[in-house]
């Protein structure tokens, strides 16, 4: 039993990893392309288009150009991935679930268009 445990830990332990790089990519994206949503979407499923079950862009939030100083022109954009992952091994039901996230705010340098 311990060693099922360890296989469902090392399978979500890989698909965190899989959201962290995701949501760097998208924060590389957005400071690329301040403003593009959909864009920045697009970059985070593009990254993890290989999850079983799939991810839904409804579980990706983007904040763009959140004004964090109204004295300055200094703008950030956040964004967030959550993921429902199914364990293999569930001992309390079938069809356990555990909820994995990742988030990063990045400064959009130059404002945003």
């Amino acid at each position: 039993m311990m060693i099922l445990g360890m296989v469902d830990f090392a399978l979500a332990f890989n698909t965190h990893t899989k959201l962290r790089s995701a949501v760097a990519e998208g924060g590389y994206w957005a400071a690329q392309n301040p403003g593009n949503e959909a864009g920045v979407k697009a970059q985070v499923l593009a990254v993890l288009q290989d999850l079983d079950p799939p991810i839904d862009a409804t579980n990706i939030t983007v904040q763009d150009c959140i004004q964090v100083d109204a004295t300055v022109d200094k703008y950030e954009t956040a964004i967030t991935v959550r993921y429902d992952y199914p364990l293999l091994f569930g001992l309390f039901s079938a069809g356990s679930t555990i909820e994995l996230s990742n988030s990063t705010t990045l400064p959009q340098f130059g404002g945003c268009r």
